[in-house]
Parts: structure tokens; C-alpha cells; sequence
């Protein structure tokens, strides 16, 4: 499993990159390999909404992803992706292409801001945490 430590100074180490260097520097290809076109790709393609809820003014991070919306937690590093429950969980990847395009479109103001009224907030939070994923006993996903 992963340490959830070396997912924030993955993210950490993200944002140093950006003060420093332009989004395309090989430089983050480098440290987050094919995860990191993925995130340039979403986040170039507008596909990275900030919702903030009124009159809380609460906000949560959504990624539109190719199958469905993935729910991004930015200040504890969590995204709803699969690739986040199977390769991160694991400890085979420390973050997922999701995690990377939020950072990315948060840092250099490459997002959509939605207002909504907080009284949809638990209908969105229902949509977007979506199937819950179970692992059958072939290894193989099944949705609840």
C-alpha cells in the first residue's frame, strides 16, 4: 500500500515544477511518465471543473473523465478514479492522471468554476461517487 505521505510530495513536487517550468517541460513527462500526457490532455481539453456551492462556498474538484465524472479531493490527494483504487491503493503509482490534471488546471487557471446552490450537493455528491467498484473472485470488476 501506498504511503499517503508520498502522494502529497509526488503533488508537492508538481507544483514546484510549474512555478519553474512551462507545462510541456520533458522534465514532468520524466517524473510522471504517461499519467502526465493523460493530465495535459485533460487539462488542455477543459475537462477540470471547480464547483463551488452557495451560500456554504464550499468546493469540490471535478475531472470528466472517458467513462464518468471523478470526484477529486485536493487537499488529501483523492480521486475516485479506478486507477486510483487499483495502482495507487497498491502501491504500483503515486498518482493518478486525474490528481495531476487537477493540480494542473488549479495552478495555471485552466478550469471551468460552476456555482450551485448547496441544496444540490447531495444529488451531485451521489452522481459523482458513482458505482463502487468490487473485485470478484476471477480478479475481475463488478459494480454494486
Amino acid at each position: 500500500m501506498v504511503d499517503y505521505r508520498d502522494v502529497l510530495r509526488a503533488l508537492s513536487k508538481l507544483d514546484e515544477e510549474l512555478a519553474t517550468h512551462n507545462p510541456a517541460h520533458p522534465l514532468l513527462f520524466k517524473l510522471f511518465g504517461p499519467r502526465y500526457s493523460k493530465a495535459l490532455e485533460i487539462a488542455l481539453e477543459g475537462r477540470v471543473k471547480k464547483y463551488v456551492f452557495r451560500p456554504s462556498g464550499r468546493i469540490l474538484w471535478i475531472v470528466v473523465g472517458r467513462q464518468r465524472e471523478y470526484l477529486i479531493y485536493e487537499k488529501v490527494a483523492y480521486c475516485s478514479c479506478d486507477d486510483f483504487y487499483f495502482a495507487i491503493m497498491d502501491g504500483k503509482a503515486l498518482v493518478c492522471q486525474h490528481l495531476i490534471a487537477q493540480r494542473l488546471a488549479e495552478k495555471l487557471g485552466w478550469y471551468d468554476t460552476v456555482e450551485e446552490e448547496d441544496g444540490l450537493f447531495d444529488s451531485l455528491m451521489k452522481d459523482w461517487r458513482g458505482p463502487i467498484p468490487v473485485v470478484n473472485s476471477n480478479g475481475h470488476d463488478d459494480e454494486k
